[in-house]
């Protein structure tokens, strides 16, 4: 099973039948427990935890189960005496591939040596541009969460979970503004961040350091400057006479 396509499968089907948000957390958590399992499938889960962890009613997790089994998205079944359901993701890869890899079925497919080169235009232009897809950031990020590169750099910048998260909204919000994460994959996204975050808190040290030494040149001008006015007060205090006031 292809991660990356079968996420983008299922978000054409979101489009296509208007899952709501409950559907979607469901799919989603599935996918999740699945991946966690070596992409075991089926795969059984306990329905009261699952309750639990989407903070669901048991209505609407039911509601939720049978729209995504009558739209082909998953197949799932109890055994009677047990709390746990059986569920069996469906391969959403063919349906990325249908709307994407496949040519345009209104292709002119003459063969005519004169108008090759017209119908090769025609069908250029005719044919629809990919949309332009990215990954959710807390899709991205639980990605993340699970890598070794997230570990390495935990221990490396003593970066607890909340900050880390921080760090991976501000690098998703300003590249996707960018359209740097257009078709990327979730590994891409990953990728990018691990090499994102030393680069950045390089920049943000060097602008803290900036600024304590432009600090430190103020005080330290600024105490010279009063260090001669006080001298100058102490020597007229006393009677001295500069060089010029005679």
């Amino acid at each position: 099973m292809n991660y990356i396509k079968q996420i983008k499968g299922f978000w054409l089907l979101q489009r296509r039948h208007a899952l709501n948000y409950t559907d979607i957390a469901l799919y989603f958590y599935l996918l999740e427990i699945c991946n966690s399992a070596n992409w075991a499938n089926p795969f059984k889960r306990n329905t009261a935890k699952v309750l639990a962890d989407l903070k669901l009613s048991r209505s609407s997790l039911e509601r939720s189960r049978k729209r995504l089994k009558q739209y082909g998205i998953l197949t799932f079944r109890s055994v009677r005496g047990t709390a746990n359901i059986t569920y069996r993701l469906n391969d959403l890869e063919s349906i990325f591939d249908e709307r994407y890899d496949q040519p345009d079925a209104t292709a002119d497919t003459t063969t005519d040596a004169g108008s090759d080169a017209t119908t090769d235009q025609l069908n250029k232009n005719s044919k629809p541009k990919p949309k332009q897809v990215v990954v959710l950031c807390a899709n991205a990020f639980a990605f993340f969460v699970d890598t070794m590169n997230n570990r390495l750099l935990k221990d490396r910048y003593r970066l607890d979970n909340a900050a880390m998260q921080d760090y991976f909204k501000t690098f998703y919000h300003s590249k996707i503004d960018l359209g740097d994460l257009n078709n990327k994959t979730i590994e891409e996204i990953a990728r990018n961040f691990y090499y994102w975050l030393p680069k950045h808190l390089a920049a943000a040290q060097r602008e803290k350091e900036k600024s304590c030494a432009k600090k430190e040149s103020y005080n330290r001008t600024a105490g010279n400057q009063q260090l001669v006015r006080g001298v100058a007060a102490a020597m007229k205090f006393a009677g001295v006479k500069m060089r010029g006031d005679e």
